[in-house]
């Protein structure tokens, strides 16, 4: 029988894509899942559209299908939470095991996002035990196409001394992985964590995009941190706490999906980067101590100032260290909570 999973879509104005990406949900041939759909309060026809084709589809039904509308946009990671805490009857106040609603796995999928043939299946295969590395993958993600066009826009997530993220492989061919030029385009090496594993790869982090966790990590760390809000960082954070617990976190190559990024929020925008340096500066004071923030923190961030950062970015970019020092004792508290936390998960 196959694991079951927990399938969580975080919807906002999402109404060009929704339909495109239940589809593909509805023809992969991995069906042992359940569906919660949390709609952030949006403002165009997404819930219409998602009534709409649950209707008109046999793929979804009153046992693995829900629609959850909330009166106000609570950010992702709430809204995250919200599904796997609220909806499944997993609370955190009705003191059930972690893995009482039955699930193996979670799985998240932006809205925007169109799985190709075999995607979950392969997805959720990443954490086999196969006597190799599988039983201690805590995270993974699959290769992410652009929307139109076979061209990589991740592969998996890099992470540099001052917390700017960056894509690893983007913008290579498909045809290049897929002629087996891969070992030459992108940061891995024939010493990866996972070279004995085909496809399979190590990875900094995966983004939340196209993402699966073991369920009961994901309950035991009590889900993502809502201090991330309203989006960005939360799958970064929630991934060096599993490596810091001895987890490994994957990238599978032949899970396989498209993504328009940026459909929510436009990339490069103002509003984007208010977010980004926000929760940039806030993960790195929870995950690093204080020597390495003084060692690597600041002299990468001040090398990135001066040689990387654009002018559009000044503005958003004081606000974050504005709000971060405003926010600091609360954050050091997150950070010593975190270490309990790690207790809950980490590797046995």
């Amino acid at each position: 029988m196959e694991d079951t999973s927990l399938i969580v879509i975080v919807t906002y104005n999402s109404g060009n894509f929704i339909e495109d990406c239940l589809a593909s949900i509805a023809e992969q041939d991995y069906r042992n899942w359940q569906l919660v759909i949390v709609d952030n309060d949006s403002s165009d026809d997404t819930v219409q559209r998602i009534r709409h084709f649950r209707n008109q589809t046999t793929a979804f039904n009153a046992d693995n299908f829900k629609l959850t509308t909330l009166r106000k946009n609570i950010g992702f990671a709430r809204a995250v939470n919200h599904a796997v805490f609220e909806s499944t009857g997993v609370g955190s106040g009705r003191k059930k095991e972690k893995d009482s609603a039955g699930f193996d796995y979670l799985i998240l999928l932006n809205p925007d996002i169109c799985l190709l043939p075999g995607a979950l299946k392969n997805l959720t295969g990443t954490f086999e035990d196969d006597g190799r590395s599988g039983k201690n993958v805590g995270a993974c993600g699959g290769l992410i196409l652009e929307y139109d066009k076979d061209v990589v826009q991740h592969l998996s997530g890099k992470l540099t001394p001052n917390f700017i993220t960056y894509h690893d492989g983007a913008g290579m061919s498909l045809s290049d992985i897929d002629g087996g030029k891969l070992d030459n385009n992108i940061s891995v090496t024939a010493e990866a964590a996972y070279r004995t594993r085909e496809d399979i790869h190590e990875a900094d982090y995966v983004t939340g995009a196209f993402f699966a966790t073991r369920f009961s990590l994901f309950t035991g760390a009590g889900g993502f941190d809502r201090g991330y809000r309203p989006v960005y960082f939360e799958e970064l954070d929630y991934c060096l706490k599993l490596k810091e617990a001895g987890w490994q976190i994957a990238s599978n190559m032949r899970a396989r999906c498209r993504h328009f990024e940026g459909a929510s929020v436009k990339k490069f925008s103002s509003r984007f980067y208010r977010h980004y340096h926000k929760n940039r500066i806030r993960c790195a004071i929870i995950n690093l101590d204080a020597l390495e923030f003084i060692r690597f923190f600041i002299p990468a961030e001040l090398r990135w100032l001066i040689r990387k950062a654009t002018k559009d970015q000044a503005l958003p970019i004081l606000y974050a260290y504005f709000i971060n020092m405003l926010l600091l004792l609360y954050n050091l508290g997150v950070k010593i909570n975190n270490y309990f936390i790690l207790n809950k998960i980490e590797l046995k």
